[in-house]
């Protein structure tokens, strides 16, 4: 950064030597209060972090000469720079109070400076650009990238597709509608009368249907950064917020902020209904077995009774595919999972949170004085109303999965109403080498067998599911994001074998 510096500084110096920028009487501007009140501008889109600017007093600055007088400029990749823009491709959008904009690569802005003039507020001068560059009153610089980025920003999915990533800074140049958004109303008593001023801002949207070709009744499942769960439809709106995208409703009242993907025709099942049947089965007097299979996608169940690697699943009832919520982490899955709530009910809504705020199946079962075991591995990931029986690695071959096997095996025969098992293994191996690699199918074709053994042992109903999918990554299998390996698992009700 010094170094760029330096070199724009004496690019500048070379320019004035040269005459580029016109010689005459001159007065330094020390700094921008001296015109009183200073519009801010922001730099936003597809940045870690938006920044506003008010004054030059933070910031590098260089002098020069421009017209009649020396000025102070700031540096416009300086300015980037605290921004962090999330990609290393990406082009600037320019944009002005009147609406004007104009767009120039990321590349080549080594000369780009921004200056402050009482005729034009903050202003563009762009020496090696074209002169249509130096946009006049400065409201926001808008980062667009270059690249998919399919952690940032909003996701479209289907349940067997990735469909559109969309960053701020895309979604901010694509064709819009100007909305009259709602702000407040306030009033005052004048005498005996009663004044209300109603407050809009005009905001830029962009309607769903106007980015999918979308049936009249097709359903839409939309989810936020805290958890959010919402079935919506075509006709709301996503607007550029900062460097997040809301969405909107067609009213106009803001329903998710930084909206995290939209499921296209989601399944009917999720995860949650894990929680409403395992009640269904207590209140019925019925045993249920819950195998929990982490990191465990749809698309890899498909893959391993199609090519050998799930022998027993294959055999028993084919598995629904059920979505599972944002993030798709462990904690949030597994939360939602037990308490049937989504993550902004339950309060678990990434890895860093482990108490409920809502009750789970747990507590359900011990209202009905019911007996509950949880079968975990090494940690406890939740606080629940039972405490779970941890496994660790003894045997040093890197997965806890056979530990947690003899265990339950051992509890299956303590009489228990509800029995939870969580096998880690397909999620620590994924992660190592890919989500359909052959060492992930190797541990599912494992698990088939304890399963298998288990099943075969229980007495009552059996429900397998996940808490998240994976898909594949540079460094081999990831999970987190909403991608349709990663929100779509399988959900299978079965019999125990050991049923008379």
């Amino acid at each position: 950064m010094k170094a760029s510096l330096n070199r724009s500084i004496g690019i500048m110096m070379s320019l004035f030597i040269t005459g580029v920028f016109l010689m005459g009487c001159s007065t330094t501007i020390e700094n921008t209060k001296s015109y009183g009140y200073i519009p801010s501008f922001k730099i936003i889109g597809d940045v870690e972090d938006v920044l506003m600017i008010t004054d030059m007093k933070d910031f590098t600055t260089v002098e020069i000469e421009d017209g009649r007088e020396k000025r102070l400029f700031l540096i416009l990749q300086e300015l980037l720079s605290h921004a962090n823009p999330i990609s290393k491709k990406y082009e600037l959008l320019l944009v002005g109070q009147d609406g004007l904009m104009a767009k120039i690569d990321g590349e080549g802005i080594e000369e780009c400076y921004i200056g402050f003039s009482k005729e034009n507020a903050w202003e563009f001068v762009n020496p090696t650009h074209p002169i249509s560059s130096n946009i006049k009153k400065v409201k926001e610089i808008v980062v667009i990238s270059k690249e998919e980025n399919w952690d940032q920003g909003v996701n479209i999915i289907s349940n067997k597709e990735n469909i559109m990533n969309i960053t701020p800074g895309n979604l901010y140049r694509m064709p819009s509608r100007i909305f009259p958004y709602f702000e407040g109303t306030s009033s005052i008593q004048h005498q005996e009368t009663t004044h209300e001023t109603s407050i809009y801002t005009e905001q830029k949207i962009v309607k769903i249907k106007d980015l999918l070709s979308l049936s009249e009744n097709e359903k839409l499942l939309a989810m936020g950064a805290l958890g959010e769960y919402e079935g919506i439809d075509g006709d709301s709106y996503l607007k550029v917020s900062g460097n997040k995208i809301d969405l909107i409703e067609k009213e106009g009242k803001s329903k998710i902020p930084d909206v995290k993907g939209i499921m296209v025709d989601p399944p009917i099942t999720s995860i949650m209904d894990t929680y409403y049947d395992v009640s269904h089965y207590l209140e019925k007097d019925e045993k249920v077995m819950i195998l929990f299979l982490d990191g465990f996608g749809y698309h890899q169940y498909l893959y391993a009774i199609e090519n050998g690697y799930g022998t027993f699943l294959k055999n028993i009832e084919a598995a629904k595919a059920a979505t599972t919520v944002y993030q798709s982490v462990t904690n949030a899955g597994f939360a939602a999972m037990i308490t049937g709530k989504p993550p902004y009910e339950n309060g678990v809504y990434s890895r860093k949170q482990r108490d409920l705020e809502a009750p789970s199946i747990f507590a359900v079962a011990k209202a009905l004085d019911k007996k509950s075991m949880l079968v975990e591995a090494d940690m406890k990931i939740l606080n629940t109303e039972i405490e779970p029986l941890l496994n660790i690695d003894r045997n040093n071959n890197g997965i806890t999965c056979d530990e947690v096997f003899q265990a339950s095996l051992e509890q299956i025969d303590k009489d228990y109403d509800l029995l939870m098992i969580h096998f880690h293994g397909i999620d620590d191996i994924g992660h190592s080498y890919g989500n359909l690699h052959e060492k992930t199918m190797e541990m599912i074709s494992m698990t088939d067998a304890y399963i298998e053994e288990l099943v075969s042992k229980w007495t009552g109903r059996v429900i397998i599911t996940s808490d998240h999918g994976m898909h594949s990554s540079l460094e081999g299998g990831d999970h987190g994001s909403f991608r349709y390996q990663d929100m779509v698992v399988p959900y299978v009700i079965t019999e125990g074998g050991g049923r008379k």
